[in-house]
């Protein structure tokens, strides 16, 4: 009889069964306990990884979370920075699910970190990796990063993986959805013609659906019924319940809303139900509320006033029990991890330890992205609390990459060093600064008027300015200067959140670095025209 080791036996599960059956995860499961006994810390970990991947293709957003720290730790302990990578990236998923992009982000950055410092060629790739950061962008509504994100994500895979025709849709099909949400209708039509040679290479796929919904959705914006009945028609026929869609369910609810409005309710019925089987057969709730909401925009049309008032009723308990299941699935990640084997319990306390430990970038001395969560959410109870401003800067160093290239990295270590030493001399109980990328920085402030903010920025801007560093390359005085980007948030009753300060502080760096750069520029709303910015200067 054939003898084969636990890591044979976990490798052949995987070829074994189908990879979301019952029965692949009840075998995982055994040899998890198999694994654990032996105290095979390698076997552990895969299996960990795997059952988090297993809840990923199930849709089980809930359940990711726990498996891949508890492989995230073991790799981390092994050194292995391969499945390190893979761990922190379906951590980073799992975070994604819940809302919490900034985690998301910065997860998805440590498992960059880990495939950058691996000598052989990594199994995860960087694009794939910067195609899940833009997304986070995305839905933190800033755009343009994502954009940029995404475009080097297809210049990379055609440079270098031109026969990777799926990363193509994905990044096409998300590159499209931005340029959309910035109403540039013809420039996302343009990005989902510029893929359909990748599209005619997919067979029946969740992302042909994807891409014929995307496609749909421009095109009734562009007012192009017909072939937006086509697509819609398309989409419909495409979808094969074998798969897992919800990645695509706020598409669907976006077309059937545009249904509505062309006064097509056959075809947002169609959509209607599809999303109704799914959220009956997964029984998650925010499948559920975005079912119930397409419902009873349908009843509205349709005059079905009694109807609509029903499912409004059931759609008000099911955001109550969202709030709920929120702040439960924090207690049940914890509770799953605790129950861990007294090994990788050890190691979660190791790794929670360091993290704490670890709340300073060691080149700048300001706070990390690790700790700007923690901060920046507490700055945003107390300004809920007082009923007060919330006030965002973001500070980038102008024409870094080509400071570099003349001085040398380590006199780009200094200019860090510089831009940080001015924002430490503004910090105080109330105001916070943090390294938030390789040359950028966040600063948040707690109870400020606008002009008491806009001044803190050009102090922040003048020190830098003033310091007189030489920068030939820069054509604004060949000097070291910044640009910089204020937002004033006024917090009230939740209707504004950290990521609005975060928003619209990064709109108005994007704008001071638009303008020229070597600038401060404030962002601010005007009624329903979107984001206003005003110049800044010393009084």
């Amino acid at each position: 009889m054939e003898q084969l080791n636990l890591q044979e036996r976990v490798d052949r599960a995987f070829f074994q069964f189908n990879q979301t059956s019952p029965a692949y995860m009840n075998r995982l499961k055994k040899l998890l306990k198999e694994s654990e006994k032996a105290g095979d810390l390698h076997c552990i970990g895969m299996i960990n990884l795997r059952l988090s991947l297993l809840f990923f293709d199930l849709g089980d957003r809930n359940h990711i979370l726990s498996y891949a720290v508890k492989a995230a730790d073991i790799f981390d302990n092994l050194n292995d920075r391969n499945y390190l990578a893979h761990s922190y990236n379906l951590i980073g998923l799992a975070y994604r699910a819940q809302g919490n992009y900034l985690r998301a982000i910065d997860y998805y950055n440590r498992s960059i970190k880990q495939i950058e410092r691996r000598t052989k060629k990594p199994s995860i790739r960087k694009d794939v990796l910067q195609n899940n950061i833009a997304e986070c962008y995305f839905l933190m509504g800033v755009y343009h990063k994502s954009i940029r994100l995404l475009n080097d994500c297809l210049v990379t895979l055609r440079k270098k993986k031109p026969s990777d025709h799926i990363n193509a849709v994905i990044y096409g099909i998300n590159l499209s959805d931005n340029y959309e949400s910035l109403e540039q209708y013809e420039k996302a039509i343009e990005i989902l013609d510029i893929i359909a040679p990748d599209v005619k290479t997919l067979e029946r796929d969740v992302l042909l659906w994807g891409y014929y919904g995307r496609r749909c959705c421009v095109l009734y914006k562009l007012g192009n019924l017909i072939e937006a009945e086509h697509y819609a028609d398309l989409t419909i026929e495409s979808i094969n319940s074998g798969y897992d869609s919800y990645e695509f369910h706020r598409d669907f609810e976006k077309i059937a809303k545009l249904e509505l409005v062309a006064g097509d309710t056959h075809r947002a019925q169609c959509f209607a139900d599809i999303l109704t089987k799914y959220a009956e057969k997964n029984k998650n709730t925010i499948d559920l509320i975005i079912s119930k909401r397409v419902q009873a925009n349908i009843c509205i049309a349709r005059g079905e006033n009694d109807r609509a008032l029903s499912l409004y009723k059931e759609l008000s308990t099911l955001y109550e029990k969202r709030v709920s299941e929120q702040n439960a699935i924090k207690y049940e990640s914890q509770k799953k991890t605790e129950a861990a084997s007294r090994e990788i319990a050890k190691l979660m306390l190791k790794m929670r330890v360091s993290e704490e430990k670890a709340e300073r970038d060691p080149l700048s001395g300001l706070m990390n992205r690790s700790s700007l969560v923690t901060v920046t959410d507490q700055f945003y109870q107390d300004a809920l609390r007082k009923g007060c401003m919330l006030g965002g800067i973001f500070v980038d160093i102008d024409y870094f990459k080509e400071y570099n290239d003349t001085y040398g990295h380590a006199a780009g270590d200094d200019a860090i060093r510089l831009i940080a030493a001015a924002c430490l001399g503004e910090e105080t109980e109330t105001v916070k600064f943090f390294r938030y990328g390789g040359d950028e920085f966040f600063g948040i402030a707690l109870d400020y008027s606008d002009q008491e903010l806009d001044r803190l920025a050009l102090r922040v801007y003048d020190k830098i300015r003033s310091s007189g560093t030489e920068h030939i390359k820069n054509p604004n005085g060949q000097r070291l200067t910044v640009s910089v980007g204020v937002a004033n948030i006024d917090i009230k009753n939740n209707e504004s959140t950290i990521l609005d300060v975060i928003k619209y502080s990064d709109n108005a760096l994007y704008h001071a670095k638009e303008y020229g750069k070597d600038v401060v520029f404030a962002s601010y709303t005007s009624g329903d025209t979107g984001f206003e910015f005003r110049k800044l200067e010393f009084e």
